[in-house]
């Protein structure tokens, strides 16, 4: 089983949407072997379901997140594949735990947008441009792993 992690700032708008749109985006594709989850760097918001934004643009997408709750990201997770949502979820990772270099990405390494972050719309409220940029992303990752991790589909 291939694990992957999303990880933003408190876990409450970014990486539960991202979360929830490839959790999507692999059924829709009938593609098995690959676990994903999300975590967040700060611990403000631990036990908290994802915020009222994105559970608004996922249901308008028709995306479950059942059971979606903050978790934080800690020196003893232990994933295949973390992505971040920008730079700043990276160094904090960093600094969590230096040793994860092949492990790290982010998430916009995926995409035509590769040199820029994922905004939080926690402070920006552009919930549908993230979904945007989120979603246009997930299947170039998910193609990516399945070319270096050989998951079925």
């Amino acid at each position: 089983m291939t694990t992957v992690a999303f990880v933003c700032l408190g876990n409450i708008c970014r990486s539960p949407m991202a979360e929830a749109i490839m959790r999507q985006r692999l059924k829709d594709r009938n593609i098995t072997g690959i676990q994903v989850t999300s975590r967040g760097t700060g611990d403000w918001n631990l036990g908290q379901p994802p915020h009222q934004g994105t559970q608004k643009i996922l249901n308008t997408h028709g995306i479950p997140f059942d059971g979606m709750i903050s978790e934080l990201f800690t020196a003893q997770d232990d994933f295949d594949y973390i992505i971040a949502m920008d730079q700043s979820n990276v160094d904090n990772i960093k600094r969590i735990n230096p040793h994860l270099s092949g492990k790290l990405f982010k998430l916009l390494e995926f995409s035509a947008l590769s040199d820029t972050d994922v905004p939080d719309p926690y402070y920006t409220g552009n919930f549908e441009g993230v979904y945007d940029m989120i979603q246009s992303s997930c299947d170039q990752l998910i193609d990516y792993i399945v070319n270096n991790e050989g998951s079925q589909s």
